[in-house]
């Protein structure tokens, strides 16, 4: 069964101003201070957006991300709910081409969630607001590219099924068990939408038991493939959750964490930032980046 793409983790619910303009793209988001985290998040096009996780820091706030597959700005960074800065497109890559390269190599990123976080925090440009623009086009790393649509499965068989009656009954019963697959789906979606960093853990194993399991050396991760959600859990609460599925990603897909010239010996929690491309790294890169903690 392919996945209806059109409710995913994190855009459950209504949305805010996302109607087409005259030119059939998307309206532009504009983030303020105000803006909450999980609304903005929501209100970003699937085909516009490449990742979004939350997670429970040290401090026990949530930080946010969204990184975006086009426009000039790269990330949106969100800290207790609220908008914090901005990544570069450059800075956006690499941060995730780095924790793609963690992870692809056994060690899951969000493993070291809070330092992953407390670096990005520190390299986001502080904004006080900020205004998405959006082609409407999508991309190879885009959250549409990764999701899959049933719908389309389902259009070709309808229109491929001719004047033969067997053929007619056998699809059109396939369309209604694919229905009520969605319906399903969407339920559960909109159940794994609800879940918070900071929850317990029986709260996510009730909604849905886990359709993979991967031990860590602190923690679990119980993934779903089928929706390509991951969620990270640690003395018995949800400490991370991400779409895609970077789990996913790197056991069918590795690929889709390269970026051409990455300094992939840098791509640490605290060092990802030096391993920019030289061309698109920030003299002050090296700045940035705290000294790891014990």
């Amino acid at each position: 069964m392919r996945l209806f793409t059109t409710l995913s983790l994190f855009m459950l619910g209504t949305t805010a101003a996302m109607a087409d303009d005259s030119t059939g793209r998307p309206a532009p988001l504009k983030i303020t201070a105000a803006s909450d985290a999980r609304t903005v998040i929501r209100g970003i096009p699937e085909e516009a957006a490449t990742e979004r996780f939350e997670v429970l820091a040290a401090s026990g706030e949530t930080v946010s991300y969204v990184g975006l597959a086009d426009g000039p700005v790269g990330g949106v960074v969100f800290k207790g709910g609220k908008l914090h800065g901005t990544l570069t497109r450059a800075q956006a890559e690499t941060f995730y081409a780095c924790r793609g390269y963690a992870t692809a190599r056994h060690h899951y990123w969000a493993q070291e969630a809070g330092r992953w976080t407390d670096s990005l925090v520190r390299v986001a440009e502080p904004a006080p607001d900020v205004e998405l623009t959006f082609t409407g086009k999508s991309t190879m790393k885009s959250i549409k590219a990764v999701l899959e649509n049933p719908a389309i499965n389902q259009v070709k068989a309808l229109v491929e099924m001719g004047t033969n009656p067997l053929k007619v009954i056998k699809v059109l019963s396939k369309a209604r068990s694919e229905h009520r697959q969605r319906e399903h789906d969407e339920d559960m979606l909109e159940e794994l939408g609800k879940l918070m960093p900071g929850d317990a853990e029986q709260r996510l194993a009730d909604v849905l038991r886990p359709e993979d399991l991967t031990f860590l050396e602190r923690g679990l991760v119980m993934a779903y493939p089928k929706y390509s959600v991951e969620f990270m859990v640690d003395n018995n609460k949800i400490q991370a959750l991400q779409q895609p599925s970077f789990l996913q990603l790197a056991r069918v897909k590795p690929g889709m964490f390269y970026a051409p010239n990455t300094v992939w010996s840098n791509c640490t929690p605290e060092k990802w930032i030096d391993a920019m491309a030289p061309a698109a790294a920030p003299a002050s890169a090296s700045v940035m980046a705290a000294p790891p903690q014990g």
